[in-house]
């Protein structure tokens, strides 16, 4: 997409502290982002203020996925692209994850990407243009542990899922117009729970989800020339 005015993009996991950076960053390329996430009270201020779409939705079935995503559509008449940010995180040696841990780190970071890229596709497709966005982690960009966070195996085999899952997709929609792109947080995003964990004397060391929400905007309008289909994006030096 050359431009974003007016553009209605999709913002999954809505509600947390990276998602209200990138939908920030949307709305003042000019795009009206819609909002999605498991708890409503936590987009609705948001929306008002965009004058956009609020709508609750764990995005666990396929149902479900369908219905949040005909509410936009509902809501604006159409539909341009999705920046999917739901994603659970846990941590821990792998004897220590048990498999509801193991299930729910899968189902938030790639069961629902699956679905709600899936449900918006359709309407991408129909109108020969759009963007679909997705978040992986360092150690999905390193491969595993390696250079990652100790204890982050298995959040590093979803987030690497995840990025496998986008990169065949981009593939799968090779000629469309539907563009995709990944973003890898290099490090530990500036969020109140990586303060907490990491120490507020670390800040300096941490990724502003500002600039996370700026590249997705560079991605969406990305494509004549040259398209942006994974950024790293690294701690302050």
């Amino acid at each position: 997409m050359h431009t974003l005015r007016d553009k209605v993009i999709v913002i999954t996991g809505a509600g947390g502290a990276i998602a209200g950076a990138v939908a920030e960053a949307f709305r003042e390329a000019g795009a009206r982002p819609a909002l999605i996430d498991r708890e409503l009270v936590r987009i609705q201020g948001r929306a008002a203020s965009y004058r956009t779409a609020a709508v609750e939705s764990d995005l666990a079935t396929q149902a479900e996925a369908e219905r949040a995503i005909a509410e936009v559509i509902a809501h604006h008449g159409h539909l341009h692209g999705l920046v999917h940010l739901v994603g659970d995180r846990a941590g821990g040696p792998v004897g220590a994850i048990d498999e509801a841990t193991f299930d729910q780190l899968f189902d938030s970071n790639v069961r629902t990407l699956f679905l709600t890229s899936k449900a918006v596709l359709p309407h991408l497709a129909a109108q020969g243009e759009g963007f679909i966005g997705g978040i992986a982690s360092k150690g999905a960009w390193v491969g595993g542990v390696a250079g990652g966070a100790e204890g982050a195996a298995v959040f590093a085999a979803a987030k690497s899922a995840a990025a496998a899952y986008l990169f065949a997709l981009d593939e799968e929609l090779r000629g469309t117009g539907v563009q995709v792109s990944i973003c890898f947080p290099m490090g530990a995003v500036d969020t109140e729970a990586n303060r907490r964990e990491l120490g507020r004397g670390q800040a300096s060391r941490l990724i502003e989800p500002s600039v996370i929400g700026a590249a997705f905007v560079a991605a969406a309008r990305s494509g004549q020339g040259g398209r942006l289909l994974e950024i790293p994006v690294h701690p302050p030096g």
